[in-house]
């Protein structure tokens, strides 16, 4: 059984499987629609630029399913080092435009299957939705956040490969991290992308109707005052744009962390216990190998959607 596997498909899904990896990077995040992977492996050929699908496996469980962004083919020594990266096919769900206006009787799946034609996506089953709106410009990631707030006030994430959520996953079992194999642990506060107020217009155009403070961030004597129009997702409930955005402004902003050595397959909302760490949410997952054992950083966010 091979350790790591790189499967690269071209259009009439033919598949050229890769073993000798010697490099690869798993990042997934909760506030990221997409999980991003980039690897280097051998080859016994250069003829690979056709291929149009990459997934990725540990002992024969499948990681990573994505795009094939870009690829690099070094030849040197009588050998192809090939480097590649990738995103996952749920990326094209951030790339992509719905026709502006309302959407009606509309649930999860009605959403990210706008266009048909956007491979290798699913989702958890939702309620049905009697409208939303969808804004000029705007994406089919942004009608899922739309979405997703309205039915539970959360952030929507990527489970898995490729399955989109707008719920929590059920606990997992408990996983337990060995002392002996803990690199370090720490906190990091990040408030660079925090609002301390957010003004909107009412439907006649009139600035500053909606007004709203956070107080997280002028206790800090971080001002940054936003001005927007009115946002027509939200006509049944104004105030609550004003909440979705400033919620969103400190996503991550306090990270617990643990970096250890080794990989557990941990997956976002998996739960983690390590010392003060007590069945803590996973809210990030950074996987690194250079050789020798991966190196896994878990982060746990307390923040304006989720607390770990």
């Amino acid at each position: 059984m091979a350790k790591y596997t790189v499967r690269m498909y071209d259009a009439e899904n033919n598949c050229r499987a890769e073993e000798v990896c010697f490099y690869f990077r798993y990042v997934k995040e909760l506030y990221t629609p997409y999980v991003y992977f980039e690897c280097k492996f051998l080859s016994s050929t250069a003829e690979i630029a056709e291929f149009n699908r990459i997934e990725f496996l540990m002992y024969e469980m499948v990681m990573h399913c994505g795009l094939v962004d870009s690829i690099d083919i070094r030849h040197h020594s009588g050998r192809y080092e090939v480097f590649i990266k990738s995103k996952g096919f749920t990326s094209l769900l951030c790339q992509n435009q719905p026709t502006p206006g309302m959407m009606t009787n509309v649930d999860l799946n009605g959403v990210i299957t706008t266009f048909s034609d956007i491979p290798y996506v699913t989702c958890e089953d939702s309620e049905t939705e009697n409208y939303i709106y969808i804004k000029d410009g705007s994406t089919i990631w942004d009608a899922v956040c739309n979405l997703g707030y309205k039915q539970t006030g959360l952030y929507p994430y990527i489970e898995g490969t490729n399955n989109v959520r707008i719920t929590q996953k059920p606990p997992s079992s408990l996983l337990y991290i060995d002392e002996k194999s803990v690199l370090a642990t720490g906190v990091r506060h990040d408030f660079t992308k925090v609002i301390s107020h957010i003004h909107m217009q009412d439907i006649e155009g009139n600035y500053d109707v909606y007004s709203k403070e956070n107080q997280a961030a002028t206790g800090r004597n971080i001002i940054r005052h936003k001005q927007i129009p009115l946002d027509r997702q939200f006509l049944s409930d104004p105030e609550s744009a004003l909440d979705q955005r400033l919620n969103f402004s400190m996503r991550g902003i306090v990270c617990n962390y643990i970096k250890y050595v080794g990989y557990n397959y941990e997956d976002l909302f998996d739960l983690i216990t390590y010392g003060d760490f007590v069945r803590k949410k996973i809210h990030s997952v950074d996987v690194v190998f250079n050789g020798g054992m991966p190196v896994t950083q878990l982060g746990f966010y307390n923040d304006g959607f989720f607390t770990a």
